[in-house]
């Protein structure tokens, strides 16, 4: 399995920064991880860059949206082990996912029915990743 982060703008806050960074180096002793960061702010818009980015991505792609199905951590688990080949998650900017970005993933999750930065989102996506693997491990975090 191959994973793929696609999100919108770079980490601005320190601390989230380094939180996210700690969870990559984690995930990346089970699997590939792999980032896509996509500019915002120029001539398109946040979700028809996306758009662009699933036509020309392979694997299965899951959109983040608080509307989406919800997991709970076993659950994610097993939906994750799952999955062969490469998943990419995708996490919308400042505008959110439209109906158009969704519609060309594979599936929607949510992280949670509250709505959080694009920041947020990528670091609880992360934790859950490294969570996800660790269940499935039996490797001491999950409680």
């Amino acid at each position: 399995m191959k994973i793929k982060i696609i999100s919108v703008g770079k980490i601005k806050d320190k601390g989230i920064f380094q939180l996210c960074s700690k969870y990559k180096d984690r995930i990346k002793r089970f699997t590939k991880l792999e980032e896509v960061v996509l500019k915002s702010g120029s001539n398109y818009s946040e979700n028809e860059k996306i758009v662009n980015h699933l036509k020309h991505s392979k694997g299965l792609h899951f959109a983040l949206s608080e509307d989406g199905n919800s997991f709970n951590s076993n659950d994610f688990a097993n939906k994750l082990s799952s999955i062969f080949g490469q998943l990419s998650f995708v996490i919308g900017g400042a505008e959110g996912l439209n109906e158009e970005a969704k519609a060309n993933c594979d599936e929607i999750i949510s992280l949670s029915s509250m709505t959080f930065t694009h920041e947020m989102a990528q670091l609880f996506l992360l934790e859950q990743v490294y969570r996800a693997f660790t269940i499935k491990q039996n490797i001491k975090y999950h409680k």
